[in-house]
């Protein structure tokens, strides 16, 4: 019996070498859900072992000393018969500081000392609520990057014509907002953009986002661009004629014309009691009454 559980734990050493992360550093980056074992150096590799594994980490609220025998904490962190310490699953409560003091047969103490984080990467990001079209010098929503499912949190960046965007509060401006699932305890970015087009600009610009992970170091993530048409104000001369003009009696009956060149194709918007209100007009609802 007891050779099978010996068996057992090495075919577990093995499988973990091959598909999980075996590692003696001092910086461990572990992906969650995924096995990590941590070598406890200058251990003997088989019983009888001098040997103490000791954690720090989101699930203590101080040390916590893991017993080599086995214990409640097996389904977290259990010490396997070559004396490292293997974690089934890493979560984000697992971050943190983990220790181990061995003592070889010849009586030398080797110290092990881990910083364990942990991360996941999202899927690509997306591009919500995409704008139909911008018009040139009018500041314009161009849409929603969105982010889900990421740790740590990780940031999100823009692209205009494939050059980065920076926020510059005039022409271009990024709202931003992060969101933590209560229980799983992954990230939600959103970044909404809004831009100024420049008269006489690109007319068919192309915008696109990106998702950099802040753990580990790996390429970008990049979202599906999308590219959109630019229209450029042209003054108009524009005329009202009134018939019948001169003063009129209340009840009477007076005719609007709105004149425009032949050539231009514009929509004709009629407005009673405009009044300016910072970005925009604010207008008498229909109908207009006396």
């Amino acid at each position: 019996m007891a050779a099978g559980a010996a068996a057992a734990a090495g075919a577990w050493v093995l499988v973990l070498s091959l598909w999980g992360a075996v590692v003696g550093d001092r910086n461990i980056t572990a992906r969650i859900g995924k096995p990590l074992v941590l070598n406890c150096r200058g251990a003997p590799k088989k019983p009888p072992q001098q040997l103490e594994w000791k954690l720090n980490t989101g699930r203590t609220e101080a040390w916590k000393v893991l017993s080599p025998q086995g214990g409640p904490w097996d389904s977290v962190a259990r010490v396997l018969p070559n004396g490292s310490l293997l974690l089934p699953a890493v979560g984000i409560q697992d971050e943190g500081t983990f220790r181990c003091r061995a003592t070889s047969r010849n009586g030398k103490e080797t110290r092990s000392t881990y910083q364990v984080r942990v991360y996941q990467i999202p899927g690509k990001p997306e591009i919500i609520n995409p704008a139909s079209e911008l018009m040139a010098g009018v500041p314009s929503k161009v849409g929603t990057c969105v982010s889900e499912g990421g740790y740590p949190a990780g940031t999100l960046s823009w692209h205009w014509d494939g050059k980065p965007l920076i926020p510059d509060g005039k022409g271009v401006s990024v709202q931003e907002e992060t969101r933590r699932h209560p229980e799983t305890g992954l990230f939600t970015l959103q970044s909404e953009l809004m831009v100024t087009p420049a008269q006489g600009g690109a007319p068919h610009p192309t915008f696109s986002c990106s998702f950099s992970p802040g753990l580990p170091r790996r390429r970008a993530l990049h979202a599906a661009p999308i590219q959109l048409n630019v229209w450029e104000s042209v003054p108009l001369e524009v005329q009202v004629m009134v018939e019948p003009g001169g003063m009129l009696a209340p009840g009477g009956t007076v005719t609007l014309t709105c004149e425009t060149p032949a050539q231009s194709s514009v929509q004709i918007h009629w407005i009673k009691d405009a009044m300016w209100k910072g970005r925009g007009w604010e207008l008498s609802p229909w109908p207009w009454g006396s």
